[in-house]
């Protein structure tokens, strides 16, 4: 079954909410928050084990109202919808419920080398994606994560839309939690997320950045944006969210700089020079373009800083 044809970047701020949260059709028909381009039904850490039985009962009513609640809505931005299980055998369940064509993937919570393939099988016969969620100790061991990019490799890349990084439970895995005012940059999860753009970008896989869950703190916004800022320069493609409130920071962050649009476009030309000049700096196609393209993706999901990006990609 043909995968759906989804840029990672579409995820923008992704939403966890508890697969009980009352709200959840409303956030699905894109009226709750219209500016959502992706949200996680999770059952997992939202979900305490005495909740598990309903939440698979709502789970199983939600897929089956998703179609007849978008049919009833025009001209309304649906989000991208995922489904976060605990463990391997409750996703092995989900993919046997009725419309699961509804959602566009299953994340796969503390996902270690061995574990790829088995989450492979649940979907192979669906068109969803997987999210693989690096969250465990093994994170931290760059060979351990070298091991399981060459599984990804080996095992059908392509259903990976993304690999998502759990900051809070690898700062669990320390006996840590994020200090406030800080950014994700300021600790030791910079180790981490550096390993992991290192050792995953190359070969192909983007990356999401874990969640800043300070809401409504002082500052808490100010904050928020200066970290999403540096997620945006260190290569991660969207980011997860705890908020609505989150959103808009995190989107419009992600909107490319007038100056980078007019680089990647002068980059990608087919008569650019091989060596040219561009606000001060040195563009080489050479080794600039795939900067430019990702450049360009962002553009035509977020737009530009004070205009708008084409609806084609050069290069694409």
């Amino acid at each position: 079954m043909a995968l759906k044809n989804i840029s990672p970047y579409e995820l923008g701020a992704t939403l966890y909410m508890s697969i009980l949260n009352p709200n959840a059709l409303d956030y699905i028909a894109g009226t709750k928050v219209p500016k959502l381009r992706s949200l996680v039904l999770c059952l997992e850490d939202a979900l305490l084990e005495k909740d598990v039985s309903e939440g698979m009962n709502i789970l199983e009513k939600i897929l089956i109202r998703i179609g007849q609640v978008r049919l009833d809505i025009t001209e309304t931005h649906f989000p991208l919808v995922f489904v976060r299980p605990r463990h391997l055998d409750m996703g092995k369940r989900i993919a046997q419920m009725a419309e699961l064509h509804s959602v566009d993937g299953l994340i796969a919570p503390k996902i270690i080398a061995g574990d790829y393939a088995k989450w492979f099988e649940v979907v192979r016969h669906t068109d969803l994606y997987i999210m693989p969620t690096l969250e465990t100790e093994e994170v931290f061991d760059q060979s351990a994560m070298k091991d399981l990019r060459d599984e990804f490799l080996s095992v059908s890349a392509e259903r990976i839309l993304v690999l998502r990084v759990g900051g809070n439970d690898l700062m669990s895995c320390l006996g840590l939690r994020r200090v406030s005012n800080t950014s994700l940059y300021e600790g030791p999860l910079l180790y981490v997320v550096s390993m992991l753009m290192s050792v995953m970008r190359p070969k192909g896989f983007e990356l999401t950045a874990p969640v800043f869950e300070n809401i409504d703190g002082h500052g808490a916004d100010a904050d928020l944006l200066r970290e999403v800022t540096r997620d945006v320069s260190f290569g991660f493609v969207g980011k997860t969210i705890i908020h609505p409130s989150q959103v808009d920071i995190v989107q419009n962050a992600f909107k490319v700089a007038s100056a980078d649009y007019e680089a990647a476009t002068k980059i990608l030309a087919l008569d650019a020079a091989a060596v040219f000049k561009f606000e001060g700096a040195m563009c080489e196609p050479a080794t600039h373009s795939n900067w430019a393209r990702r450049i360009l993706s962002r553009a035509k999901v977020f737009g530009v800083v004070g205009g708008e990006a084409p609806l084609s990609v050069a290069g694409e």
